[in-house]
């Protein structure tokens, strides 16, 4: 079920092994902890196959519509994939995009938050750039045709964010209509 998926990790970590040999500060890189794998698809048809097939080894799913284009954070019950990945994001192209469809990139959980910017300053060689998409933040480091995004916490963080605004927004909704029809309290002292 996951052959295509492991074979295409395997293939981006030799690249970041790469890029790690080079680096001035390699225990830096080293320090990274691989978290998540970005797969991209062509279509939602081919989202939806994908979905599918990996929904069954998955105990929780969070799916979000951004940029009008479906992204689902999967995360696997009982099984990890190469590299200790437990957390797939099957993301569809956004629309009228022409990306590159299979691994997009590989989150790491950045264990120097305070440091990062200066580090990444001293790799002269280095392309990188600061993200932000809706309640997500990430450094995006450019290496071999691919991108590793580095994040303070996991994709994980980032759905609770997700979640709670969601819910907020409902609690205030919930709120104001109990105030416009005069809803009181009945607690009792």
């Amino acid at each position: 079920m996951f052959d295509e998926l492991n074979q295409a990790i395997d293939e981006y970590l030799a690249k970041w092994q790469n890029l790690v040999a080079q680096r001035q500060n390699k225990e830096f890189f080293d320090r990274m902890k691989v978290c998540a794998v970005g797969w991209k698809t062509a279509d939602l048809a081919e989202y939806d196959r994908l979905f599918a097939a990996w929904r069954e080894a998955c105990d929780q799913i969070h799916v979000g519509l951004i940029n009008d284009r479906w992204i689902a954070t999967m995360h696997l019950k009982d099984s990890e994939l190469h590299g200790g990945v437990t957390i797939i994001k099957l993301m569809q192209r956004r629309p009228g995009s022409t990306d590159a469809v299979g691994l997009d990139h590989i989150d790491f959980m950045d264990m120097e938050e305070t440091n990062t910017k200066a580090v990444l300053a001293d790799e002269s060689d280095l392309k990188w750039t600061e993200e932000k998409n809706g309640l997500c933040q990430w450094t995006s480091v450019w290496f071999d045709g691919t991108e590793a995004k580095l994040r303070t916490g996991t994709v994980v963080d980032v759905c609770i964010d997700e979640l709670e605004e969601v819910n907020s927004k409902l609690r205030g909704k919930y709120i104001r209509s109990t105030e416009a029809v005069g809803v009181v309290s009945t607690d009792v002292e």
